[in-house]
């Protein structure tokens, strides 16, 4: 009797300190967090590492091309790759954007963020589709009037306070 009674207590006590332990946010937890609250401020950087043009092949940058967003304006410089139907003469070429953005729209679900907004360039008017999951990949899609449409892949810059 008196064996049965001390392994109930051993296994109660055993039990108290599974249940009572906290339990520790694991790494992915904390680094979605830290996508949250980096996304929220409005004040975010997309390294872009990827191109996807239109009916061409994957190309894999070496360069630093990134999508900047600080409060209500957009800082972008990306490279371009497809066709243009109409350029200026002696154009970038690429993507260059450093104005003020409208129709800024950001939208949370499950396990990513949609941004959209568009942003006004020397010669063209860019539409910007972001997804982004919250472990800090993102998809970008951008599409033109006077260009096909093209999305690049990257990594959400996560600077630590």
């Amino acid at each position: 009797m008196k064996t049965k009674l001390f392994i109930t207590m051993v296994c109660l006590i055993f039990s108290a300190f599974t249940f009572g332990q906290n339990k520790q946010p694991s790494k992915a937890e904390i680094k979605a967090k830290k996508v949250e609250n980096t996304v929220q401020s409005g004040r975010y950087e997309i390294y872009v590492n990827q191109v996807h043009p239109m009916g061409g092949a994957v190309r894999h940058l070496t360069s630093f091309y990134s999508v900047r967003v600080s409060g209500d304006s957009a800082y972008v410089y990306l490279p371009y790759f497809g066709r243009a139907y109409s350029a200026p003469y002696g154009g970038e070429g690429g993507i260059n954007v450093t104005n003020v953005m409208d129709d800024y729209k950001l939208n949370k679900k499950k396990k990513n963020y949609s941004i959209d907004f568009k942003a006004k360039g020397a010669n063209d008017v860019y539409r910007f589709s972001i997804d982004m999951s919250t472990n800090g990949k993102a998809s970008i899609r951008v599409t033109c009037n006077n260009r096909q449409a093209i999305s690049y892949l990257g990594d959400l810059i996560i600077t630590e306070d």
